[in-house]
């Protein structure tokens, strides 16, 4: 594996770019990246650089640029102004709105803009790339089994993800919306797309509703919204993909515990653990 890059030779790759003329202020609140606010020349952009936690993830990096384009495009998440996937490195414009915070995902309107955000996505072209969310699982586990504690609980969860059939009418989804990937700028935007790729339009909602432990009146609000009214059928299909959600959450905190354990992913895992039983 080769070494991380330093913030200096990742700003030294961008051409025409001087590092020296840049300042950079480290950005903290992130789970599996190194990520960096720059201002260069009077502009602000954002920089983000592997870590060795995203890089035992294997994230697609290749895949998430031309989402990240899509996005833009269809005004809902930032532009791209340079990227190397094999090295690592994604500079990206700074969205200087207010990052939302789960005391939003109380507000019934803030709730349904949510879900209107999460359906322009989903309009936007497929990947042709399945989520494969089976594969994650397991992988997930072959990093677990090296611990027995974990091994038993790794198993039943992969065991949940492929109990719920894969069906056709995937989408493109963020696969990761949670409050701090939402930003308020110029209308909602939505960051960190470094999980996107098709997978079941209830997906999305399941993550927001599963990581946030949301209220069954809160979910319904998000499933109406986006469909534009009720479906029994459809609130049984977010049902199945909040349990899956679940068990990937708690798959991809486990491994990540492994390497960067700390006492508020132990409260979490053991919430969660207790949540799927």
């Amino acid at each position: 594996m080769t070494e991380l890059l330093s913030v200096f030779d990742a700003l030294s790759m961008i051409p025409t770019w001087d590092p020296m003329d840049a300042d950079v202020e480290e950005l903290h609140g992130g789970q599996t990246n190194r990520t960096y606010q720059v201002r260069y020349r009077g502009l602000d952009y954002v920089l983000r650089l592997d870590s060795p936690q995203s890089r035992l993830f294997q994230f697609n990096r290749s895949l998430e640029v031309k989402i990240l384009a899509n996005a833009h495009a269809a005004g809902i998440g930032p532009e791209v102004f340079y990227s190397d996937a094999d090295a690592g490195v994604l500079l990206r414009e700074f969205l200087p709105g207010r990052v939302w915070e789960e005391a939003d995902l109380s507000s019934p309107k803030k709730l349904e803009s949510m879900a209107n955000v999460i359906r322009r996505g989903h309009e936007m072209p497929q990947t042709g790339i399945p989520i494969g969310l089976v594969g994650h699982a397991s992988a997930y586990k072959k990093i677990l089994d090296r611990r027995d504690g974990l091994h038993a609980f790794a198993t039943e969860c992969v065991a949940i993800v492929g109990s719920v059939s894969v069906r056709d009418d995937t989408v493109c989804g963020h696969n990761d919306i949670v409050a701090s990937n939402v930003i308020d700028c110029d209308g909602l935007k939505l960051i960190d797309w470094e999980y996107a790729c098709d997978s079941d339009p209830m997906f999305d909602f399941a993550s927001a509703i599963g990581y946030h432990n949301l209220s069954e009146v809160q979910s319904n609000v998000l499933l109406s919204a986006y469909l534009g009214g009720d479906s029994a059928e459809w609130r049984e299909r977010l049902t199945d993909q909040i349990r899956v959600y679940d068990a990937i959450q708690w798959l991809w905190l486990a491994a990540r515990h492994l390497v960067m354990p700390n006492l508020i992913q132990t409260r979490r895992l053991e919430a969660l653990q207790q949540r799927i039983k």
